[in-house]
């Protein structure tokens, strides 16, 4: 008798964790769906008036970026249109041929935005977003997105460790409210979260190169770019598999 209630007790603990289970999973399943579907909705693949073709070059060279940034005169009215309804929308990123074309939020923290969709609703993908200490007079921009397994966010970032994968994704798309820049990144790298690459402030010109080149030298292969034109700084912050490190991706705007 009392091994049956042994059994019975434990038979109803691992059905109730298995009901718990499959009704977080379904719950992940069902806002991963919200959060993909929002997405694919406002995909500027599907109105960007403005087409960029950038050059073709040999997959086995490491490519000297053209003479960029580029800026492109104006931006698509569906970008404005985005803007006026979602008003904590700041730019809008998109990385060629892969899966980056998303709005950058700015919201009043750098908590907001990692749960949240840019219509503010509840999900775990989250939005990419810019530092809330940033501002349009700041020399470094740093965009956030989560690392997601299926590549979304920013979890295609990750294929920058490979030169050849660079070869063809040499540069980043940043469209803002006047204007649309094409800018070439020039570092790669895997740094610690509090590392110096996050820093925002700049005492002077001096500091400013400094930080520059340090970080194309620590990139983690050598790419050639026009760095004593930058004036502004891009990076893209993700998360890696090691909990204190970030996986960034760099480039320069004029």
């Amino acid at each position: 008798m009392e091994k049956n209630k042994a059994f019975q007790f434990f038979y109803s603990v691992m059905l109730c964790g298995f009901i718990i289970s499959c009704v977080a999973l379904a719950s992940r399943l069902a806002e991963s769906h919200c959060g993909n579907e929002f997405y694919e909705q406002i995909s500027v693949k599907e109105w960007r008036t403005v087409n960029i073709s950038l050059p073709q070059r040999p997959k086995s060279t490491i490519p000297e970026n053209p003479k960029l940034p580029v800026v492109l005169a104006g931006s698509s009215s569906h970008f404005v249109q985005f803007a006026e309804e979602y008003p904590n929308a700041v730019a809008w990123l998109q990385i060629s041929d892969t899966s980056v074309d998303y709005p950058v939020m700015l919201g009043a923290d750098n908590q907001f935005y990692l749960k949240h969709l840019p219509n503010g609703s509840k999900n775990a993908m989250g939005s990419l977003f810019l530092d809330c200490r940033s501002d349009s007079g700041s020399l470094h921009w740093i965009i956030y997105g989560h690392n997601l397994a299926d590549g979304k966010m920013f979890g295609m970032l990750k294929e920058y460790e490979d030169p050849n994968f660079f070869a063809d994704h040499s540069s980043l798309i940043v469209e803002t409210l006047d204007s649309v820049y094409i800018c070439p990144i020039f570092s790669i790298r895997r740094v610690n979260a509090d590392s110096d690459a996050f820093m925002l402030d700049f005492t002077n010109a001096g500091s400013f190169d400094e930080y520059i080149n340090q970080a194309a030298s620590e990139s983690l292969y050598p790419i050639e770019a026009d760095l004593d034109k930058a004036v502004k700084i891009l990076t893209l912050s993700t998360c890696t598999e090691r909990y204190n490190q970030r996986f960034i991706v760099q480039a320069i705007l004029m």
